[in-house]
């Protein structure tokens, strides 16, 4: 029988993220792309033997002692803090992920994109292109961006939200303590807040965090949450905490984008300033890289920039031929968009 199926049984979801096999299949997972790390190499040094050790830790403890992070900057293009984990803890955010994924993924509908199965970057802008290949110039943007989303997630909100759709409880004391193995207090509110930039379970709860906000747009936009089928008259996207709102009436798209704030800010806490409020009428839209209009999109020129500049990188390294011709490959796919056909309504 499917564990997840029995949700009498409060200890489901715990015995499936404790199981050896599981922990195996989830060492196997996050291992991929990480066998030149020290952090793997000195894991996969008897990683039969420390698997089974972590079993038994869990089973004993029913929880889960977090290690600290290791913290570094990137700039992509913005400056961000990434936070990465030793590896045993990745192997149990991986196990995590795996169980929580089924879950928590149905309750997303269709409208959101990012880091999940078969949706990502290029499909989120493919489905943006598309509507507005349907609307044309009969369209009033809003785009909308939450300010330091990650560090902003409030831990109260995010543990009821996920005690809330979860079949039991039995984990509720590892996922207390990881979202609060890193925290930052507001000052005002005192409250705890922050998710790790780089962490693979802090995606799936910045996915599912705002996912009330993406149910509160649709309603209001009269766009069905679950159907991908395509309304000329309104459209909602997100990735991440990027937001588009487009209607073919100037008055909707505003108030619906000023309503959203609101629910943001009153049910998650969250901030949209003015200056995150780009009010962008039927001018192209800047979204993931791109610049998308009713009748082209390219990407926007930083990025283009980005590509030649590593290029010029490997030339200099004297890169192998294969691994410039990788990178090459690699941009021309992702700069050349596959066009997202759906139903009309």
């Amino acid at each position: 029988m499917d564990l997840l199926s029995q949700k009498n049984n409060e200890e489901n979801l715990f015995e499936i993220v404790s199981s050896y096999q599981h922990l195996y299949d989830s060492f196997k997972d996050c291992s991929r792309g990480k066998r030149s790390k020290y952090g793997f190499q000195k894991y996969h040094l008897h990683h039969g033997e420390k698997l089974k050790e972590l079993e038994m830790e869990l089973k004993s403890t029913r929880n889960y002692k977090w290690g600290g992070y290791r913290e570094f900057y990137v700039h992509d293009p913005k400056k961000r803090m990434i936070m990465a984990a030793p590896f045993k803890d990745r192997v149990v955010h991986t196990a995590l992920y795996k169980a929580l994924t089924p879950i928590i993924e149905p309750t997303l509908g269709v409208h959101t994109f990012a880091c999940r199965v078969g949706m990502g970057n290029s499909h989120a802008v493919s489905t943006l292109y598309s509507q507005l290949k349907l609307m044309g110039k009969n369209r009033y943007c809003v785009k909308l961006d939450v300010k330091k989303y990650f560090q902003s997630i409030d831990h109260d909100i995010l543990l009821t939200k996920l005690t809330e759709i979860l079949p039991d409880q039995s984990l509720a004391p590892i996922l207390l303590g990881l979202v609060y193995s890193c925290h930052s207090k507001n000052e005002v509110t005192k409250k705890s807040l922050s998710i790790p930039i780089g962490n693979l379970t802090s995606q799936l709860f910045a996915n599912f965090y705002l996912s009330s906000a993406d149910q509160f747009a649709c309603l209001n936009l009269g766009i069905d949450y679950f159907s991908k089928a395509q309304q000329e008259k309104s459209f909602y996207i997100r990735y991440m905490d990027d937001i588009v709102i487009l209607s073919n009436d100037k008055d909707q798209a505003i108030s619906i984008a000023n309503a959203f704030i609101d629910f943001v800010s009153i049910q998650l806490k969250l901030e949209i300033p003015s200056y995150k409020k780009m009010i962008l009428a039927s001018d192209p839209i800047p979204f993931l890289g791109f610049v998308v209009d009713h009748d082209s999109y390219r990407p926007l020129q930083r990025n283009v920039r980005r590509f030649h500049k590593h290029l010029n990188r490997l030339e200099r390294q004297d890169a192998l031929p294969s691994l410039k011709a990788q990178v090459t490959q690699s941009y021309e796919s992702w700069k050349n968009l596959k066009e997202e056909i759906y139903e009309k309504v």
